[in-house]
């Protein structure tokens, strides 16, 4: 009996396929324009162009002192997205309104 099943078990179905690793990452954008919805909008369209997942997105005010405005996005990447990724974030860079580009790996 405990040889049939082996037989019936290794015979009859192919193994499952791998999930895709997803990663985690976080974009976060600087700008000194108060006005991110234009670029909010943007990046929400060209990330769902690539296939990158948002998961969160934030747009975080300055503080009185400061000009600087952020906006955080919060998105998982399969590994071989990256390079997708990598153009978004130095496409960003290249903007007139931003003034630096940060992403990472999260853990």
């Amino acid at each position: 009996m405990r040889f049939a099943h082996i037989l019936s078990a290794w015979g009859g179905k192919a193994a499952p396929a791998p999930r895709k690793q997803l990663q985690s990452y976080r974009l976060t954008v600087f700008s000194a324009s108060p006005r991110l919805d234009r670029l909010r909008q943007h990046l929400h369209a060209e990330l769902s162009a690539r296939d990158l997942r948002i998961s969160q997105m934030r747009v975080a005010s300055a503080p009185s002192g400061d000009d600087t405005h952020r906006m955080s996005v919060t998105l998982q990447c399969a590994p071989h997205l990256r390079g997708a990724l990598n153009s978004v974030a130095l496409g960003l860079g290249r903007h007139p309104d931003i003034q630096r580009v940060h992403y990472e790996q999260l853990q």
